[in-house]
């Protein structure tokens, strides 16, 4: 008898599982019809004439290389470039299109829509890279420009000209065929993301001025973000979009230590950086705790679940029994763990003074980058709890508290169009992309609109392998010709797609 129920037990348990596993996920169809890679006018091409004017674009060196020291000069030129290349769209629609000079080098391009009762979008990049760092490093000068029949090699190919290129061109292939839009957006081309806000902050206090602006009514702000990543997780064959719908925090804090000063001869044991040592040993060596399950990673792992291959798609599915194994294996990884919990990074130390005198003082900085369900308040108790030590005093040098997480879903328009739009314009014959929401595990100007709207993402239109990972802020960094053709359809049809007043009722279907 015990036997019979016992086993009753085990297959009511392996049918909950296997219910869940094959029954958890629908994937809906397409509401637009794929990007035609023809000459017709809904599709765009990266040709001849169009890398030239990239490749100038890649050539002026607006390094950013700390908060008030930029290369203005090369900036100037970058910014009059722009202004000089795309003054048609000025002259020819000045009716309905304005160019705005913000906070000096950035600049704001406003179309105004004919319907003015439809809010507006906000579509923004920026036009500063980071330091290219060693150039013997790399296999192309990082301000050349250079192509070849596969890539264009350049700082800021990837972050973020290549962005600010194709969002540009797009708005005047978008003009050029339809004229006047429904719906006003805008255009922002900052010039100081790597290293601080004027740029956006400027950009976002002009907007507030502007209708819908005032009350935060904005449909969405599209900014640099995550992107299109192949064999993003173990099993699944299917490119992964991630469309960031939050970003993380960031804290920077000073730990020190002061002690009476003393002679080596007559050493008092543990000196100051004794003392910050263990408690920087600490620190590093025990975690944040994880918060897997309260940010949008949560989301993103049930999206993919049902193309992972068996048993891992039953594991997936069933987080409920199997949470801890997930978070373990998530933690295995830098990339993984990031999502799930708040970072830590010792970044600076500093003490003494001489080498034969006991060190009145130690200090090292410390970087955290907070998931969404951490506060800076929060990740200073949890370290005051893990030194347990009153003689180490913290110090907050920085303090940027995580996002807010913008609505996703079927169900939110702005988001629904951008998924939407993804799949019209990077379908593939043999895998269908996946759209997911995910997690900025970096910093954008996207932080200063969020008085514009609650809709926030941030996605940038290209794919990426493992090895492009490295090369964004580092050497060779580079982007495909490919990847700038999608980029330039993905932006058009976003703007042609906004053009919706409603969105047509979606469609299911099963994939079994």
């Amino acid at each position: 008898m015990f036997r019979y129920i016992a086993l009753s037990v085990f297959l009511l348990f392996l049918a909950i599982l296997l219910f869940r596993t094959f029954v958890i996920f629908t994937p809906d169809k397409a509401i637009f019809e794929a990007c035609s890679s023809t000459s017709d006018n809904h599709s765009l091409n990266f040709d001849q004439q169009r890398l030239q004017a990239f490749q100038t674009l890649l050539q002026f060196q607006t390094i950013s290389y700390s908060e008030n020291r930029q290369n203005v000069e090369e900036m100037k030129k970058c910014r009059d470039f722009i202004k000089k290349h795309y003054h048609g769209l000025l002259k020819r629609y000045s009716n309905f299109v304005q160019l705005h000079s913000i906070a000096e080098y950035s600049l704001l391009f406003s179309i105004q829509g004919k319907n003015s009762s439809l809010k507006p979008f906000l579509l923004s990049a920026h036009m500063d890279v980071v330091p290219a760092g060693n150039v013997e490093r790399w296999k192309h000068p990082p301000f050349s420009g250079y192509a070849d029949e596969e890539f264009i090699f350049a700082r800021g190919t990837l972050d973020d000209k290549g962005n600010v290129f194709t969002m540009m061109e797009a708005v005047q292939e978008y003009l050029n065929v339809y004229g006047q839009p429904l719906r006003t957006f805008y255009v922002a081309l900052t010039h100081d993301e790597e290293i601080g806000v004027a740029g956006a902050s400027g950009v976002s206090r002009y907007l507030s001025e502007q209708p819908f602006g005032r009350d935060g009514q904005f449909e969405f702000v599209l900014d640099e973000g995550t992107v299109i990543m192949e064999e993003a997780f173990p099993t699944l064959s299917n490119p992964l979009a991630l469309i960031a719908v939050a970003e993380k925090g960031f804290l920077s804090a000073e730990y020190r230590v002061d002690v009476a000063p003393g002679h080596s001869s007559m050493p008092t044991i543990p000196t100051a950086i004794g003392i910050l040592a263990r408690a920087i040993d600490k620190i590093e060596s025990t975690p944040q705790p994880s918060r897997f399950g309260q940010g949008p990673e949560m989301s993103l792992l049930l999206t993919i679940t049902p193309y992972l291959s068996f048993p891992l798609r039953l594991v997936m599915s069933n987080m409920w029994l199997f949470g801890p194994v997930i978070q373990w294996v998530l933690s295995l990884k830098p990339g993984t763990n990031a999502l799930q919990r708040s970072t830590t990074a010792i970044t600076l130390i500093n003490g003494g003074e001489k080498d034969n005198v006991l060190p009145t003082s130690a200090s090292a900085t410390i970087n955290h980058r907070l998931h969404t369900a951490d506060s800076c308040r929060r990740v200073l108790e949890t370290n005051r709890a893990i030194i347990n030590d009153d003689r180490v005093t913290a110090r907050i040098k920085t303090c940027s508290e995580p996002s807010p997480i913008s609505p996703f879903g079927k169900d939110v328009y702005a988001y629904r169009v951008l998924e939407q739009t993804i799949r019209q314009t990077f379908e593939q014959s043999r895998e269908p992309i996946i759209v997911v929401p995910g997690l900025m595990l970096g910093a954008t100007d996207s932080r200063s609109y969020t008085n514009l709207s609650k809709n926030l993402y941030r996605f940038s239109p290209f794919i990426y392998r493992h090895d492009d990972l490295n090369r964004l802020h580092g050497d060779n960094e580079r982007i495909r010709h490919k990847d700038m053709q999608r980029g330039l359809n993905f932006y058009f049809h976003l703007i042609v797609n906004n053009q919706l007043e409603n969105l047509p009722e979606p469609k299911f279907k099963s994939e079994f």
